[in-house]
């Protein structure tokens, strides 16, 4: 399914049409949260359904996935989205 990937590229079209209005606006901080949800969410459905895909025609193994130091990887890239907020 591409949604996820319509949702990230949706927002990223608002955010360039819109760019030059969020210091004027007073709800441009509210658009801007809006834009990166969209975008973070729209990211991990498309993600997931590159996973699913892989899985279901055999490209991955049906197990779990597991990384290396994946708590620390979890951790990094939740205080980068923080940040990024």
């Amino acid at each position: 399914s591409f949604v996820g990937l319509a949702a990230v590229l949706t927002a990223i079209a608002k955010y360039l049409a819109d760019v030059d209005l969020f210091p004027e606006d007073p709800a441009g901080n509210v658009h801007k949260a809006a834009i990166f949800l969209g975008t973070f969410i729209g990211g991990v459905t498309f993600t997931g359904s590159l996973v699913a895909f892989g899985k279901l025609h055999g490209l991955l193994d049906s197990k779990a996935l597991n990384l290396p130091m994946k708590n620390q990887l979890n951790i990094g890239m939740a205080l980068a989205n923080v940040g990024a907020m």
